[in-house]
């Protein structure tokens, strides 16, 4: 009892300044950077102003873009979460790039795992090599180190990720952020989604306007919100990120952009068309959605204990939420006249992981989706919910 209640007072969290109300939350902006992000689960007041103000260089890309039959194309990548699941996305994507039908995504989007994925995505081939690296090469003791007792006891995680957060500085550095500027200022976006735990809310932060700003802090903020999106409740300490509201300084508390959107293509909830204004003609639209794992019902005999419940019930909405998702950003594409095109990982890939980070299954996983790219994606036209009731029908 004496050791439990020392380690409990270790593990007490360090004290942060919060915002005393939601009103007050509502206004924080990141210093000197208050382009650098929007809600994602509203419609601005005035949509064209701020879109204006926080993807300036949209208009640049608009006026410079592909075309196909005398039209603008503007084609989506937006990479969800999974864990160490996330080797199926950088897989695909390395293959994608052999068979030759990778685009030049305008915009690219990720959360959590995606999120690691999205900037070297976003960079395009010539970084497949690293994304290679990232999920094939490191083990669990590579990237986190536990702290079990502690988070029992009072600490905000049950393990640490600096190693993790190192990892990420090591091959994010300035150089990277200058690639991801020069991208930004043609009009290519880069989103990537956390998780506004006091708020309860998401929030997209525009990464390309961080990396181009040239700011001091641009480096650590970026990294910050990589590990934030990443930051899985419970298991991943959560990231506080400084922001200044009505004339003071207060610290946000940011966990897994998963928690409140597995997926996403659009900074706010938005129409598509309602960006047309800014081309000369309304583009034609490709969406791409990469699910890093599985979308199908997966049989497992539950052991009867609290933690093996909770754990096997977490993933089960996980996957519920992946559904959700998928078939908002469906019915956006239908309404939007996009094409939308979706795939994840394949149902009958059966290896194990035996740890967190198990380079031996994310090798193998990372091959599925290597060949599924190399030889050509079979891209799902419409989300789960859809296709279920379409089979059935089908079926009579």
């Amino acid at each position: 009892m004496v050791v439990a209640t020392l380690l409990a007072g270790c593990a007490t969290a360090i004290p942060r300044q919060t915002p005393p109300n939601a009103a007050v939350a509502e206004t924080a902006i990141v210093p000197d950077l208050p382009a650098a992000r929007f809600f994602g689960d509203e419609v601005p007041r005035d949509v064209i102003s701020e879109i204006r103000r926080k993807l300036p260089n949209l208009v640049t890309h608009a006026a410079d873009t592909r075309t196909a039959g005398g039209r603008p194309i503007v084609e989506y990548l937006a990479l969800s979460g999974g864990g160490s699941d996330g080797a199926f996305g950088a897989g695909l994507l390395a293959g994608w790039t052999l068979h030759g039908t990778r685009p030049q995504f305008e915009v690219v989007t990720g959360v959590s795992a995606g999120a690691i994925i999205a900037p070297f995505a976003f960079l395009g081939p010539a970084y497949d090599r690293q994304l290679a690296e990232i999920w094939t090469e490191y083990g669990t003791s590579e990237l986190l180190t536990a702290q079990i007792l502690p988070g029992l006891l009072g600490g905000s995680s049950l393990a640490d990720t600096s190693k993790l957060a190192e990892l990420v500085a090591r091959y994010v550095d300035r150089k990277f952020l200058r690639a991801i500027a020069a991208e930004y200022r043609r009009g290519r976006i880069l989103l990537i989604g956390t998780t506004n735990l006091d708020m309860q809310r998401p929030i997209i932060w525009n990464m390309g306007e961080i990396a181009a700003s040239n700011h001091a802090s641009a480096p650590e903020l970026f990294h910050k919100i990589i590990m934030a999106s990443a930051a899985i409740p419970g298991a991943f300490p959560p990231v506080n990120i400084a922001v200044i509201a009505d004339g003071q300084r207060y610290e946000e508390m940011h966990v897994d952009g998963g928690v409140t959107r597995g997926v996403f293509i659009a900074p706010t909830q938005l129409n598509l068309k309602t960006f047309d204004r800014f081309y000369p003609v309304p583009p034609v639209r490709r969406i791409y959605i990469i699910k890093n794992g599985k979308l199908t019902p997966e049989f497992e005999a539950v052991k009867p204990t609290a933690i093996t419940i909770a754990a096997r019930s977490i993933t089960t909405l996980t996957k519920s939420q992946s559904h959700g998702d998928l078939y908002r950003i469906w019915r956006t594409a239908v309404e939007s006249g996009a094409d939308f095109n979706a795939t994840a990982i394949p149902s009958d890939f059966n290896v194990k992981a035996q740890q967190a980070f198990d380079p031996e299954y994310q090798r193998a996983l990372y091959e599925v989706g290597f060949r599924m790219g190399r030889t050509g994606v079979h891209w799902a036209k419409l989300p789960p919910e859809v296709q279920a009731p379409s089979r059935a029908l089908a079926a009579r």
